[in-house]
């Protein structure tokens, strides 16, 4: 059985594209206040359509968007204002209607470049953390490899198709062969409210899904790569 049911399921559909989305869990809306009763239709963030050309490249947002509909699995999202760092995408996020959101609630995707990769190997690795978290390069070179260094952002596009910001925590969907291995700090695992928020391959789109299927879907390696400490 799916780790949690789905609350409704709306089917938006345009000339250029059709979109599949599912509200997460009560969860989130047990913990969405909303002024004189319990939230209705009208609260709810208007249906997202296709992205603009303005928006960027989209071909992993697109990638994913595809893949969470073919996977049946529970997912919101929401478009906002163009968001660099976590807390910029936190404000835009509490702004658009989710305010349970906070940095400990966001996914954090940095891509690292192997120099020593073995045939097979990808040349880079992905790592997710709590956006209240920072990373520790020792410890990271300890428990992920001794030959990582953060990648370039030219390298950034190359492996995602994607600009700073805009990287999400799905390394295994990546345009880059092979696809990086996902790493994901023992933090993420932590999420309030059991639901993880994170920019979907666009600095303009968010998505908000249960933390049981991010690791059901994704399957990282979990590891403690992290000190408290917020990561903008």
């Amino acid at each position: 059985s799916r780790p949690h049911a789905m609350a409704a399921i709306v089917l938006a559909r345009t000339a250029r594209f059709s979109v599949l989305r599912r509200e997460v869990s009560a969860a989130v809306s047990a913990v969405e206040p909303v002024a004189g009763g319990p939230a209705q239709d009208d609260d709810a963030p208007p249906p997202v359509g296709p992205p603009r050309p303005d928006e960027g490249d989209a071909a992993l947002y697109l990638r994913l968007t595809a893949w969470f509909a073919a996977e049946r699995v529970a997912f919101d999202e929401l478009c906002h204002e163009p968001t660099l760092t976590s807390e910029a995408s936190v404000l835009a996020r509490v702004a658009g209607g989710w305010t349970e959101t906070t940095l400990a609630s966001g996914a954090k995707a940095m891509l690292m470049r192997r120099s020593k990769a073995k045939p097979g190997e990808s040349a880079y690795a992905l790592c997710v953390l709590a956006a209240d978290r920072k990373l520790d390069w020792k410890k990271l070179k300890k428990g992920v490899g001794k030959d990582l260094r953060l990648a370039t952002e030219a390298e950034v596009f190359e492996a995602s198709r994607c600009v700073p910001g805009a990287v999400p925590p799905f390394g295994s969907r990546f345009f880059a062969g092979p696809p990086p291995q996902t790493f994901a700090d023992a933090s993420v695992q932590n999420a309030p409210h059991g639901v993880l928020n994170f920019n979907c391959g666009l600095r303009t789109r968010s998505v908000r899904m249960p933390l049981e299927t991010y690791l059901a879907l994704e399957a990282p390696r979990i590891v403690d790569i992290t000190t408290p400490g917020a990561a903008s």
